[in-house]
């Protein structure tokens, strides 16, 4: 299908052939009619696209810290490489579509293939062919509304939220500071809310739009609007202003303040800076509201992403109801888009959509359509690399995130014999970017493509927890052998799954965990062999706090970090004992998030101990690692896989490395080393199995169970 790409990197705009994405649950698949271009935020977009790598960064300085704070922990190489991938992932455009329901995902209730819909969001309702866009933020059309109309219901729902949040009453005298695309629609929705508008642009053309959609008074910024404003409203002021202006002047923020009466109100709906002034603020006692795009809903991974809707009688109007009413205000006529639509073009000529949008031409522009066709052609992928089975190994890889894509693939890349022949990802654009930058044959969204393909020797799993699972079981059924990502699975049903379709098909799966194939945690273990007594083990992990809503907190999805992320201990412990866990023990901090703050105590059937500490509270200055293992006079010390003490008796030796080497490239050539040679991996499935098992036994010892 065809979809509208900008790279991040260059700025540069692309339309193009990327595979179309499949159904899956709580989601609904739509094949656009129509998409709107929004003219503020698509041009804001473009114009950070275009940027420089300096000003990039001198706009993003919260990310330069992340940056420089890599650089510290695992060196400029492997930092560069996660910069490098991050700036190569293509950028979807577009958030406002309509078209019509190809299939419904399991969960999506009240839609069925046929109906029309009108879709939201950043990353979903793209400028594409077919979009999959999650349930909350589809809304049908009712009868009566053009498709053409209706994709710019997202944009309308913005406006309306700025309207809410300016919680007006009937014959209000509202001000609108910028009548560009919104400032228009907002316009018309305060007159069907029965107040009094006062439009201020600096267009002469669109103040004399703004009386047509029936403004009461509008007017050019140039002239004396105070005047006006008071005149209008019986020398009070106006009861609130709503700012739809995109500018980096502070104007409409002072205007605004001085337009409003005493205790009135200012709702900040466009891009513009807001340096309060509080010579004008203060003595009106004015509030500034801000309005957050759509709706409530917004931002929030629980609504937007796990389709979680809110308690209609608490929260009367989500994104999703927000576009309803839209749609619904275009059904009774008091709604009017297809007079701000100026210019509508196919989807193949984006760009020229894209220069008047940009102002590259002296042609004005207000409301851009991208139009599509009936039909939808996927590219036809290469054919399949020959392969030589006993030389080279054909890999698939499912998922290709900033882990894979920055980590696995181009190490994978440099190991000889293995060939990566597919790339499988949700969004097609991102699956045809890791294929043309790793010169991957086949990309695509559907994982049966590598199932069924016979050249595909191995299935790579890093997609995010909640699948690993479900394509472990699926990848082995189909005869291949897998590299799955941790954690092998989120509960103890799908492990005993994986169990029965391994031992079913006699294939290998190996989990990455990697830290045991660091070469300073090698050294480690050697430091203590032979050895005749238990070790002591101790890990302190200063893992640093998530954000609030991040997928890997939630259990059905990313299963929490006890499971996602301490395996990588506990494989750690068991392999330099070289023992499995005999007992655990565990405990949590008893405050919000106290799973992330755990003490564990486990035991070894050689007698050896390990207690790890993992915390999200520690400060920043402090490395995330750090272990000690003591044993027979023996200790040592391994600080962030940087510096390694290893002592005996009063001598100890220091050996420091400037990069951070977990084990990645060392783990991944062992893998496919063990398979060319038809020999099991060192780490062994029941190992993977032992591990996994153990973070179930830290949860219910947490839980009390």
């Amino acid at each position: 299908m065809k979809q509208v790409i900008q790279s991040l990197r260059s700025g540069e705009l692309a339309v193009e052939e990327v595979p179309a994405p499949i159904v899956v649950p709580g989601r609904v698949l739509v094949k656009n009619r129509f998409s709107f271009v929004s003219p503020g935020t698509e041009r804001a977009n473009r114009e950070i696209a275009k940027s420089s790598l300096l000003e990039k960064a001198r706009q993003r300085p919260d990310q330069v810290k992340k940056v420089l704070e890599k650089i510290q922990t695992e060196g400029f190489s492997s930092t560069f490489q996660k910069v490098k991938s991050r700036l190569e992932e293509p950028v979807p455009l577009g958030y406002s579509c309509a078209g019509e329901v190809i299939a419904v995902g399991e969960g999506v209730e009240g839609l069925f293939p046929g109906d029309r819909v009108a879709c939201a969001g950043a990353g979903y309702a793209n400028h594409a062919e077919i979009v999959c866009v999650p349930k909350n933020l589809v809304a049908k059309i009712p009868e009566g509304v053009a498709d053409e109309e209706a994709c710019a219901a997202t944009l309308c729902a913005i406006a309306l939220q700025g309207v809410r949040v300016a919680d007006l009453r009937l014959g209000e005298a509202v001000g609108v500071i910028g009548l560009g695309l919104l400032g228009q629609i907002v316009v018309q929705l305060l007159k069907a809310n029965g107040c009094q508008v006062f439009g201020i642009d600096l267009d002469s053309d669109s103040v004399d739009r703004a009386r047509s959609f029936g403004a009461d008074l509008s007017a050019i910024r140039s002239e004396d609007v105070e005047k006006l404003a008071l005149s209008m409203t019986q020398g009070e002021g106006l009861d609130a202003v709503i700012l739809t202006a995109a500018t980096d002047s502070n104007d409409p923020v002072e205007l605004a303040g001085t337009l409003c009466r005493r205790k009135g109100r200012v709702v900040a709906v466009g891009t513009l800076p807001m340096n309060i002034p509080r010579r004008i603020y203060y003595p009106k006692e004015l509030e500034l509201r801000l309005s957050t795009s759509y709706g409530p809903g917004r931002y929030d991974p629980e609504y937007e992403e796990r389709g979680k809707d809110y308690p209609y009688a608490y929260v009367r109007f989500t994104e999703q109801r927000n576009l309803e009413t839209a749609l619904s205000l275009m059904a009774e006529g008091k709604l009017k888009i297809a007079p701000l639509v100026t210019h509508s073009f196919s989807i193949e000529d984006a760009k020229q959509a894209y220069a008047l949008v940009e102002g590259e031409t002296e042609e004005k522009s207000l409301g851009i359509l991208f139009r599509y066709g009936d039909k939808v052609e996927s590219p036809t992928p290469p054919s399949h690399q020959s392969m030589e089975p006993h030389d080279q190994i054909g890999i698939g890889i499912l998922g290709a995130g900033q882990f894979a894509s920055g980590v696995l693939l181009p190490r994978i890349q440099k190991i000889s014999g293995v060939a990566m022949s597919h790339v499988i990802t949700g969004r097609g654009a991102t699956a045809s970017t890791v294929a043309k930058r790793y010169e991957i044959a086949n990309a695509g969204c559907d994982p049966i493509a590598v199932y069924q393909d016979p050249s595909v020797d191995v299935v790579l799993i890093a997609t995010r927890h909640h699948l690993h699972a479900e394509q472990t079981i699926a990848s082995v059924d189909a005869g291949k052998h897998v590299f799955v990502e941790k954690p092998l699975a989120l509960n103890r049903e799908d492990l005993s799954k994986i169990r029965e379709a391994v031992e079913r098909k006699h294939r290998v799966v190996m989990v990455g965990f990697n830290r045991r194939f660091s070469p300073m945690a090698r050294e480690v273990k050697q430091w203590f062999e032979p050895r005749t007594g238990p070790l002591a083990m101790l890990a302190r992990i200063n893992a640093g706090r998530l954000e609030k809503g991040s997928w890997l907190l939630d259990p059905a999805e990313g299963g929490g970090r006890i499971i996602g992320e301490v395996c990588h201990f506990v494989d750690l412990f068991q392999y330099w004992s070289g023992s499995r866990v005999e007992d655990v023990q565990a405990t949590c901090l008893h405050s919000e998030g106290g799973d992330q703050n755990i003490s564990v105590l486990l035991r070894f059937t050689d007698g050896s101990t390990a207690t790890l500490v993992y915390t999200a509270e520690g400060a920043q200055a402090v490395p995330k690692e750090f272990y000690e293992v003591h044993s027979e006079g023996k200790s040592a010390q391994l600080d962030d896989f940087k510096m390694l003490t290893l002592s005996e008796g009063n001598k100890s030796h220091t050996s420091k490395s400037r990069a951070q080497d977990k084990g990645h490239t060392a783990e991944l050539e062992h893998f496919f080393d063990c398979l060319k040679a038809g020999k099991i991996p060192e780490l062994s499935f029941e190992s993977c199995v032992e591990t996994t098992e153990t973070t179930f036994r830290i949860l219910d010892a947490i839980r009390g169970l």
